[in-house]
């Protein structure tokens, strides 16, 4: 479903520390010039934007392959299945692929008593994202009877690449499992009107078009309401060093990063799901900081109600001064 492409996101921008801290050693021998903090606060700004296409792909990604598992919720052969995402290429299909708008799920494993589909890209430009997807996703059944149980447990295993219509691409490689903690469907079709619970914790990594690699891990606890304006929530769900933290790994340049996750990251349908409302992180990467406060007016404060302007970067300028970029959704 198109809402879980939230899923913070815009919540880890921590690679843009390598800059930083590149940048101070290089200027330790004299005063940084304005030209050089001018150029310093442009690639923190623009690197935390490119972060946010990346965390946009991955749940991008894993929305698919739940959309997938709420369509066969019981891993059924035998399951009709009769539509997605305004499918202009659907059709019902017991025994056969079933095809959509951009992927195919595959339910030939389930017909030899494996409890697994196969959500395969049909190499489409995805309507509303200017996006094409190549690759599949295996989606495994391995705690529960269905995915709507409390306590079901899927395994998403993908190798999917990213094309933009700009022509950059990005692979991604993930494992992800995600727990059903309430029980019930991620989807607002459900009639159902309590809150869906669910965690995400996965291992995975990015190949730019440099060929450098980004390695990640992620920790998350996500609640979508089902009552107006549909407000979905995500925070983190592992505590290190008494922090509760959301993504860690390691960045495209070698460094070490974690994300803390003092607040959690919301947002409604209203004000649309990639645009937060509230939310904070603290990126941490070799002894540095970022901050990055979500739900922001065009001043960075944060808003009480109604829909924000954007988010604040906050980080440590050359001169050892506190440099502030304010970036609209």
């Amino acid at each position: 479903m198109k809402k879980a492409v939230l899923t913070t996101s815009i919540a880890c921008f921590a690679f843009l520390l390598f800059i930083v801290g590149c940048s101070k050693n290089s200027t330790s021998t004299s005063a940084p010039s304005a030209t050089e903090e001018a150029v310093l606060k442009t690639q923190v700004s623009q690197n935390a934007q490119d972060q946010t296409v990346i965390e946009n792909d991955n749940d991008a990604i894993a929305s698919d392959a739940t959309a997938a598992a709420e369509t066969v919720p019981g891993f059924d052969a035998s399951t009709t299945v009769t539509g997605l995402h305004g499918a202009l290429f659907g059709a019902p299909s017991t025994t056969d692929s079933a095809s959509y708008a951009w992927f195919i799920i595959d339910k030939s494993p389930i017909a030899k008593k494996i409890k697994r589909m196969i959500v395969r890209y049909r190499g489409l430009w995805e309507t509303g994202r200017g996006v094409l997807k190549q690759g599949y996703i295996t989606i495994d059944l391995i705690n529960g009877t269905r995915w709507t149980d409390v306590g079901a447990v899927i395994k998403e295993t993908d190798s999917v690449s990213v094309l933009y219509r700009n022509g950059k691409k990005r692979i991604y490689q993930d494992t992800r499992y995600l727990t059903n903690v309430s029980g019930g469907y991620y989807s607002l079709k459900s009639p159902v009107l309590t809150p869906f619970i669910f965690t995400m914790h996965a291992m995975g990594s990015v190949t730019f078009e440099d060929s450098t690699v980004r390695n990640y891990w992620i920790a998350r606890r996500n609640t979508m309401n089902k009552v107006s304006p549909y407000v979905f929530e995500t925070n983190g769900d592992t505590t290190i060093n008494g922090s509760l933290c959301t993504i860690g790994g390691t960045t495209r340049y070698g460094n070490s990063f974690l994300v803390q996750s003092p607040q959690a990251i919301s947002a409604n349908l209203d004000c649309g799901y990639a645009n937060p409302t509230a939310g904070v992180r603290i990126n941490t990467s070799k002894g540095e900081t970022v901050t990055l406060t979500f739900g922001t007016d065009s001043t960075g404060t944060q808003v009480s109600s109604g829909c924000a302007w954007g988010y604040k970067i906050n980080w440590t300028k050359l001169n050892g001064q506190q440099g502030t970029a304010i970036i609209s959704y």
